[in-house]
């Protein structure tokens, strides 16, 4: 297959998404994205790389032996110029992910920005050559506790679709 695509299922398989979210996050930091867009209608600030044996110190020499958080990543990817784009639903529940952010987006306010939306419903996460998709919402619960379903895509065709229609309904929201 020339540009395979993954299924997951959760929670049986919940070991293997956190590990396909961290292998993500460590592509993305040994090779950056121009821009990376994540949009879930739940997040939160969940440990996405398992750094305690610090096999990860050559990416990152500051980062201690334990597991690493989502802002943490973030944080890492926009000192390599990375522009993040963020869709969150408007819940109480994304308002300490969103604080957060506010720390960066001082640090980093053209490269990272975001909007809140009432309704949004959509998840997923979108790089320079994945697409990551399905009813997960990025908490600890949808990684590891509700029954969901992912799809990885790597089709050049399936990226850049997407791309088109996030950044055609979004970007001029976002700030």
């Amino acid at each position: 297959m020339l540009y395979p695509s993954r299924d997951l299922r959760g929670p049986s398989q919940s070991r293997a998404v956190q590990d396909l979210f961290q292998s993500l996050f460590i592509a993305e930091l040994i090779n950056p994205s121009p821009k990376i867009w994540l949009f879930f209608a739940w997040i939160s600030d969940v440990e996405i790389i398992d750094n305690s044996a610090r096999q990860f110190a050559a990416l990152e020499p500051d980062w201690p032996a334990t597991s690493i958080r989502l802002s943490q990543v973030l944080f890492a990817l926009l000192a390599r110029g990375v522009a993040i784009r963020l869709i969150f639903r408007e819940e109480c529940h994304n308002d300490y992910f969103i604080n957060r952010l506010l720390d960066l987006k001082t640090r980093y306010p053209d490269q990272i920005k975001w909007t809140v939306e009432k309704n949004f419903h959509v998840k997923g996460l979108l790089g320079a050559d994945y697409f990551l998709s399905g009813s997960m919402n990025l908490t600890r619960n949808g990684i590891s506790v509700n029954g969901e379903h992912l799809i990885l895509r790597t089709d050049p065709a399936a990226v850049s679709e997407q791309l088109i229609a996030l950044e055609d309904q979004w970007e001029g929201v976002m700030v």
